[in-house]
């Protein structure tokens, strides 16, 4: 079979998503012809990236099959009206690509939260045979509105239906998270959909014994859907506390929350640059606790980040205000601690209580060992997405 992936982020790039789609490549080229249309890295910087140590993959090196489309504007814009344009250029070579090749392969694999990309392929004229697969790993238009300085009410409804349809123009769609099953089963009745987490792969699993020094991680994004006010209470009560507290971040806020770091004079706070994903998967291995935390909204703690399955998979406790599937899942599987829209104070008291028990955090550890070998290895979980894209009953 061959297949066509479309995504704005791609390996090199950090993140949960371009990480996800690097694993999806992967794994579905063991067996299938598989091609990437993407761009070049530049998330959260193009700069970085001149680096060696961020292409560490030597089969997507040498790979013929990524294709990087060349952008004439920035992405990374501090101008929102640039940064429109820069995805309406992406969403028409998209389209004019998907027009001209897809009858080349036999599915045609689009993934969000860039809600321009899926538009652009599957708003056309489909060649005959070809599968259209969604994979929604983002609420849009919802999450868009709920981020701040993102006024979009005028045009919330037509987004909303433009929504809907794409929903409707898709064969088959795979979600991050469970909690979108009920919500896009609203929407469009009858649609094959796929629940596929993100993982590990079996080269990436590993564990390290717990720190002599008791410590808390955060990493990754400090955006706009993360809660930058909760991460400054978090600080200062691990600061009472004398828990040594480490965030390595990227993104729109993370210079002002180093800056804030550095003027409050945090004795047991620091903070650390963007760093590879074996890094950080370094460093938390050599954590006591993995601290995710989103902004109180429902579209934003209903979602399941891929830091918190970084935690779980490496053997590391969860602390989190996620509710919905996430709570679920670490309550459930006791893997650390998650209370929707908990207060910092719940958070602090949470962490303190796997500080002061040695007992409680061996046996969170052990869970989150045998959750990851259940749910979340990527050789396990392919099987279930060559089954979804490619069962016989499919017809077109």
């Amino acid at each position: 079979m061959k297949i066509l992936l479309i995504t704005q982020n791609f390996y090199p790039e950090i993140g949960s998503g371009a990480n996800r789609l690097k694993n999806l490549y992967i794994q579905l080229f063991k067996k299938h012809d598989v091609e990437v249309l993407t761009t070049n890295p530049s998330y959260p910087n193009a700069k970085m990236y001149d680096e060696d140590k961020y292409w560490s993959n030597d089969q997507i090196n040498h790979s013929k099959n990524i294709m990087r489309l060349k952008m004439r504007t920035d992405k990374q814009s501090k101008s929102m009206a640039f940064r429109l344009l820069y995805y309406f250029e992406l969403a028409y070579k998209v389209r004019v690509y998907v027009k001209k090749y897809q009858h080349m392969y036999d599915a045609v694999y689009v993934t969000s939260p860039n809600i321009f990309l899926p538009w652009a392929a599957f708003f056309q004229k489909r060649s005959k045979g070809v599968q259209r697969i969604l994979e929604v790993r983002d609420l849009w238009p919802d999450s868009v509105r709920d981020v701040e300085k993102m006024n979009i009410d005028l045009f919330f409804p037509i987004l909303k239906f433009m929504e809907k349809m794409l929903y409707k123009q898709s064969d088959k769609i795979v979600i991050n998270n469970e909690g979108f099953r009920k919500y896009i089963n609203r929407m469009i009745k009858k649609k094959p959909i796929l629940f596929l987490p993100n993982a590990f792969t079996e080269k990436e699993i590993g564990f390290e014994d717990v720190p002599d020094e008791f410590q808390v991680i955060y990493t990754g994004n400090i955006g706009f859907a993360q809660s930058y006010e909760k991460l400054q209470e978090m600080a200062h009560k691990l600061e009472e506390n004398k828990i040594n507290f480490k965030i390595i971040g990227y993104g729109m806020n993370a210079h002002l929350f180093q800056s804030y770091i550095e003027y409050n004079n945090f004795e047991y706070i620091t903070f650390e640059e963007e760093k590879t994903r074996e890094e950080c998967l370094v460093e938390i291995r050599n954590s006591n606790i993995q601290l995710s935390i989103l902004k109180d909204s429902e579209v934003f703690l209903n979602v399941l980040p891929g830091k918190v399955i970084d935690g779980i998979a490496s053997g590391v406790p969860v602390v989190t205000n996620l509710g919905g599937y996430t709570s679920e899942l670490i309550n459930e599987y006791h893997v650390g601690y998650a209370k929707e829209k908990a207060t910092s104070d719940e958070l602090a008291d949470a962490i303190k209580k796997v500080k002061e028990d040695n007992e409680l955090e061996s046996t969170l550890r052990n869970n989150a060992k045998q959750l990851l070998k259940s749910h979340f290895l990527w050789e396990e979980n392919i099987e279930k997405l060559e089954h979804f894209i490619f069962e016989k009953e499919f017809k077109r």
